[in-house]
């Protein structure tokens, strides 16, 4: 088995630095964004040795950010359940509805799919319990709607 050759870590966060802080503002809210990064980067560091591959660093990123906002936003529900209700209870600020109507015009079983993959976060065994069907047809499913998505000029 040879060596996996990766670039320095610092390369990755200067190329991508900036669109990750955008995307977990987008997550999180803009006062949270900056921590949450950080705890991200700081996660992605620690796992970076181990990576058995140099390929998809940006969509790896990308996911380490995704998966601490989720993560923060947890804990935060969590926090709010302890505590005094708050007197009035509004949707999160960081969902607009874009996602749906990215996939939109998407058949029903890969936006079925989708929202479980990158909305509830499920793995592809959880997305084919839900789904009724198998793991391997749970990631054609949401493999399929991305290069869909992608044909159809949505940004990866």
């Amino acid at each position: 088995m040879s060596a996996v050759v990766l670039p320095p870590f610092w390369s990755l966060v200067e190329a991508h630095g900036g669109e990750l802080l955008v995307h977990a503002r987008r997550m999180t809210g803009d006062a949270n964004g900056e921590d949450v990064l950080q705890d991200a980067l700081l996660r992605a560091l620690r796992a970076y040795p181990r990576l058995r591959h140099a390929e998809h660093l940006r969509a790896w990123l990308y996911r380490v950010t995704t998966t601490t906002a989720l993560d923060h936003l947890r804990a935060r529900r969590r926090e709010v359940l302890t505590d005094e209700p708050p007197a009035t209870v509004s949707e999160p600020e960081h969902y607009d509805n874009a996602f749906d109507s990215l996939i939109a015009e998407l058949p029903d079983g890969t936006q079925a799919a989708l929202r479980l993959r990158f909305v509830e976060d499920l793995d592809y065994e959880g997305i084919a319990a839900r789904l009724g069907c198998s793991s391997v047809a749970a990631r054609q499913r949401v493999s399929s709607a991305i290069r869909t998505l992608r044909r159809q000029g949505v940004p990866a």
